[in-house]
């Protein structure tokens, strides 16, 4: 393997990914680094934002290894970044406190207010994102109200890629993908919403300056290429938000195709020519890292979640059989349940244990198996688990559809792919093909595609992404034949999830005090 070579990093909540490949898009190696999450209070999640720095650095050089030609052979560096995050920085471009990550929801209150003003409607229309606290405008709002003297010394605002950006370039620049994560952008003209802005009274000047993910702000630092081991010549280009380089490393950037990524949570993202609204507000509009299109995308209900959590606790043989080497202990939950009738005989699960994403956004809904008798094993309430997920992802299709895009194709990434029942399960529930890419982590995949369509060795994404992206020859499709049961049990379980809303919201008015 010879050069140029590009660097993909994904800087993630629990550690930094950074992976080099060759221009024809072969990946030469790939290094990590983990990093804590602190939480210093019930519903707040905080991070150092010089451990994304570091770990970067640490990566990178391990990286540098691999090169034989020496480090003036990597030509390019970008990242996937966490999305929703705020880093609060004086200007010398220091944190002037943690930051608060995607799954803080300190700032219900400053959403709250914000609803005062502008209602959820207008929010979305003008933004095309929800009016929900774990967006960042709402957590730069909190340290407003709530460390006024720390909100006086700040010159920035920013997510954690401007931040990594600005550590390696200098230069502080935002893609549009990751503006849009601050709930600011006016996803249309891809400029500053003024009405948000207005309502919020948020500083302009405090944003960092827009630009396309694909674009070269620079080059490397001296000072974190000695860190790092790079060469001062190396380019950085902007990136994007993790989840549109998970997309775009997944070579999903055509119309219609949809990128479900698998992990604790499940993102949805669907490929779009032009911005869409959603009648329900249940998808948001986002640019995509690809500059020509936009995404429609779910940020994520819980589902490999609910799975590990099956697994965690009421799984302990098939946890001692892994144990003893005797397999993977999801395989040996989900074997038996490839024995079940699809639909699980009756047996619903809501996929809500941290809330719900779909059939709408509501934080009150809780997890559920329903139409349990004595006739169900738990292979059955494995299926229903899975199906459950499968059932959810098909609520996100159908407001995709609502928007007006046809949706046409699957591709799952991220540790849920690896199983191959939930595949055809979801080609079953959707009535869609399934494919699955040959390495299903596709973040750093996507940061390097950029990367490479910035320094010049691709001429734009699509070239890029048919160079790095590979797919396993076994593509899931729908059968007919199960499809009508899963099309009945679908519309149990929408049955349900309505039937249970006043449950769910009766349940917090008793816990929070409030009478019912």
């Amino acid at each position: 393997m010879s050069g140029p070579y590009v660097i993909g990093c994904d800087v993630g909540s629990q550690g930094t990914n950074s992976a080099l490949y060759a221009a024809d898009g072969t990946l030469v190696a790939s290094a990590y680094e983990a990093y804590d999450v602190l939480y210093p209070r019930p519903g707040w999640a905080e991070q150092d934002p010089r451990l994304w720095a570091r770990a970067l650095q640490v990566t990178i050089r391990r990286l540098l290894q691999n090169v034989p030609e020496g480090a003036s052979a990597v030509k390019g560096l970008s990242f996937g970044s966490q999305l929703d995050g705020m880093v609060v920085c004086d200007a010398k471009g220091e944190p002037l406190r943690p930051a608060m990550i995607w799954m803080d929801r300190r700032a219900e209150r400053q959403a709250a207010a914000l609803r005062e003003r502008l209602s959820p409607a207008e929010f979305y229309h003008d933004v095309g994102a929800n009016l929900d606290s774990s967006h960042a405008v709402f957590k730069a709002l909190w340290v407003r109200d709530e460390q006024p003297e720390v909100f006086s010394r700040a010159a920035t605002l920013m997510p954690p890629g401007s931040y990594v950006l600005r550590e390696a370039s200098g230069v502080l620049a935002i893609d549009y993908s990751n503006a849009s994560s601050l709930a600011l952008l006016d996803p249309r003209s891809r400029t500053w919403s003024e009405p948000v802005l207005d309502a919020t009274r948020i500083d302009p000047r405090m944003l960092p300056e827009l630009a396309p993910a694909t674009r070269v702000v620079g080059n490397v630092t001296r000072s974190f290429a000695e860190a790092s081991g790079l060469t001062p010549d190396t380019s950085i280009v902007v990136g994007c938000g993790d989840e549109m380089a998970a997309t775009l490393g997944a070579g999903v950037y055509a119309p219609g195709e949809v990128c479900d990524v698998v992990g604790t949570a499940e993102p949805v993202c669907a490929v779009s020519t032009r911005p869409r609204e959603d009648p329900t507000m249940l998808v948001e509009c986002h640019p995509h890292a690809d500059p020509g299109s936009w995404l429609l995308e779910n940020p994520g209900f819980v589902s490999g979640g609910n799975l590990r959590w099956w697994r965690d606790q009421l799984c302990p043989l098939e946890r001692d059989a892994e144990a003893r080497g005797q397999g993977d202990a999801y395989d040996l939950m989900t074997s038996p349940a490839a024995q079940v009738p699809a639909g699980a005989e009756g047996l619903i699960f809501l996929p809500c244990m941290q809330g719900a994403m779909a059939p709408e956004w509501n934080g009150a809904a809780r997890g559920v198996f329903y139409g349990l008798t004595l006739a169900h094993s738990k292979a059955h309430m494995t299926r229903a688990l899975l199906e459950g997920s499968a059932f959810a992802l098909r609520d996100i299709l159908e407001a995709m559809r609502a928007a007006g895009l046809d949706v046409r194709r699957l591709t799952i990434v991220g540790g849920g792919a690896k199983g191959a029942l939930w595949r055809q399960i979801k080609a079953d529930v959707t009535g869609l093909p399934v494919r699955v890419p040959t390495s299903v982590e596709t973040t750093a995949t996507g940061a390097a595609i950029l990367a490479a369509v910035g320094a010049g060795l691709h001429p734009n994404v699509a070239s890029a992404a048919q160079a790095f992206v590979a797919y396993q020859p076994h593509e899931h499709v729908p059968d007919p034949q199960r499809q009508p049961l899963y099309d009945a049990a679908y519309a149990r379980y929408r049955e349900l999830y309505f039937a249970l809303k006043p449950v769910f919201q009766n349940a917090v008015r008793e816990t929070s005090g409030v009478p019912v």
